[in-house]
């Protein structure tokens, strides 16, 4: 990777350097690991981060982006008078999300959480997330679609918690043993829908 004299690029791109150089080891870059990485004096870095901890959250921030934007393309590429669908769709795009930025996933999951909810952005990204899965589930109780009695902030948490663990086994290449004749990927998608279709049902309702 070379810098440029563009403070947008060199930005970028040492966002990139260190999640590359964080997924060779797992070991947080230095500064200046990741400045000889691009190519540039340490100074340039220096000059948009003051610290790695500056730069692992801008990179978060970034992640958190790109995961928001493609979790809202999925629910508008899903049938908008289904919720339950499009809260499939979320859980697709989150697998999606992990499978094409396995980098990303990994070190946003292992950030501290005093770091991440003290990011203002970090917490708007998170909220708008969860704020649209309840917005689905309270359209899939008013159409009859599931339970009445449904917790919904508590399946929202139980169902965050359920996904990362589907996508890390998933970037492990442990998932697919336990699904015989499915890739990675396609046993987490079969497994985020089987574990939402059980729990969002009205009783008595067989999983589609």
């Amino acid at each position: 990777m070379t810098g440029t004299t563009l403070r947008g690029n060199v930005y970028a791109n040492a966002i990139e350097a260190l999640t590359e150089l964080a997924a060779r080891n797992g070991a947080v870059p230095s500064i200046q690991e990741i400045a000889d990485h691009m190519g540039v004096c340490r100074d340039r870095i220096d000059q948009l981060f003051p610290s790695i901890q500056h730069l692992l959250v801008a990179m978060a921030e970034s992640a958190m982006m790109v995961l928001n934007q493609t979790l809202i393309d999925c629910v508008a590429a899903a049938r908008r008078d289904d919720p339950v669908a499009q809260f499939l769709a979320i859980a697709n795009g989150y697998v999606e999300w992990a499978h094409r930025h396995p980098r990303e996933f990994r070190i946003v999951g292992s950030m501290p959480a005093g770091n991440f909810e003290g990011n203002e952005r970090l917490m708007r990204y998170e909220a708008s997330i969860h704020e649209l899965m309840i917005r689905l589930l309270q359209r899939a109780q008013a159409s009859g679609l599931i339970a009445q009695d449904q917790d919904l902030v508590t399946f929202v948490s139980v169902a965050h918690t359920f996904a990362y663990g589907v996508a890390s086994k998933m970037l492990l290449g442990d998932l697919a043993r336990w699904n015989p004749g499915s890739s990675d990927i396609e046993a987490a998608r079969t497994n985020m829908r089987v574990f939402i279709l059980h729990l969002l049902r009205p009783s008595g309702q067989a999983v589609a």
